[in-house]
């Protein structure tokens, strides 16, 4: 008996035919529709063998470890509070004010600055800070680039 390991289970229709008015660009690629081998019909099979599976009526499903009461249980363990005596809070801090923000990037790019970094708790107070210092400075920067791409020739031509 041959053994056909290499053989496809199913093979393309030798009488099939593309039908006439098929168009591939509209339609795809035309494939033939597949019927079984008739090698495969001789032969104990066809493809790879792999080895059956058996029912295992046994099979209760993924294995858990089992849930026993636990009396000693107290819950999520979390770190006892004692008292400290030596605890204390600071109502008002009293720092040095911010002068100056280091931010540090690796980049391979020139050019790249940053300004008007604002540290605020108040998020009325960044709205405003974005309003009177950062937008007109935002769109004299805008038009600056737009006449520097003009002046270039490399304005997209959405003016």
């Amino acid at each position: 008996m041959e053994i056909l390991d290499d053989e496809p289970e199913e093979i393309d229709d030798p009488e099939a035919a593309k039908p006439e008015d098929w168009d591939d660009e509209e339609d795809s690629e035309w494939e033939a529709p597949k019927i079984d081998n008739p090698k495969c019909e001789t032969a104990p099979g066809c493809g790879e063998w792999k080895r059956p599976l058996k029912k295992n009526s046994a099979y209760k499903g993924k294995w858990h470890a089992p849930l026993i009461d636990n009396p000693n249980y107290k819950g999520i363990w979390k770190p006892q509070d004692i008292p400290n005596p030596d605890f204390f809070e600071i109502e008002k801090p009293d720092f040095e004010p911010i002068a100056a923000i280091g931010i540090e990037i690796w980049t391979m790019q020139d050019g790249i600055l940053f300004d008007n970094i604002l540290i605020a708790g108040d998020e009325k107070v960044a709205e405003s800070y974005r309003r009177s210092v950062w937008k007109p400075k935002f769109e004299v920067e805008k038009e600056k680039q737009k006449a520097e791409e003009a002046a270039t020739g490399l304005s997209d031509g959405s003016h």
